[in-house]
């Protein structure tokens, strides 16, 4: 394990089933929403594509939450349609973490299956050990950032700049989208057997551009 990785904590909390159980797309988004209003990205999976969440939509209420979504040419976005949504909340990852600070905060949902909250923090290892005891929930490990290239092509800009504005959102400069990446956060576990360290999830952290 490398110095430059430091420990961390992913808790697991379900969401409850609100209107049905397992959770619907609708309870889940509006469970969502009342906790963080229109502050998330995310990616939605469909059946006739995936979809980059850019937020709730303008008109969206607690009781009836709408995704914006980035356009894709010649397909409309039907909620109905999507089968696994992940939504988190943008965390600055260029600052050092501190003990307990939040790295990456994600919610979870696939159809017929269930919704969970994700959530990773920064811990040394006594309050980990600690975090170990009093939630199950809780698994141990360390942390590291990673960022991906972000691509779009000019026909998909020109539409993505029509529905921003219509839904009554701006879109970054020229040159705030060509130097922003998305971010991310790797969760590392060593195997029990060997000891061998793996990536055993990712959380997302960034912003779409």
């Amino acid at each position: 394990m490398r110095n430059s990785y430091q420990e961390a904590t992913l808790k697991q909390t379900a969401i409850p089933p609100g209107y049905s159980n397992p959770p619907s797309l609708r309870g889940f988004l509006q469970h969502v929403y009342e906790l963080n209003g229109k502050d998330i990205q995310g990616l939605a999976f469909a059946t006739n594509g995936t979809w980059a969440v850019l937020g709730f939509n303008n008109c969206s209420s607690a009781e009836m939450p709408k995704l914006s979504v980035t356009p894709i040419d010649g397909r409309d976005f039907d909620p109905t349609k999507v089968f696994e949504l992940r939504l988190w909340l943008p965390v600055d990852t260029t600052e050092t973490a501190t003990n307990g600070e939040v790295l990456a905060r994600e919610f979870r949902w696939v159809n017929g299956v269930g919704a969970v909250e994700m959530t990773l923090t920064e811990s040394t290892p006594e309050t980990a050990s600690q975090g170990a005891e009093s939630r199950p929930s809780s698994v141990n490990g360390w942390f590291n950032r990673v960022s991906y290239l972000k691509h779009e092509s000019a026909a998909n800009s020109d539409e993505k700049s029509d529905y921003l504005a219509s839904v009554g959102q701006t879109e970054p400069s020229q040159q705030d989208t060509a130097t922003k990446d998305m971010t991310a956060v790797e969760f590392i576990q060593a195997e029990d057997k060997y000891g061998n360290t793996v990536v055993v999830d990712q959380l997302f952290t960034g912003e779409w551009s």
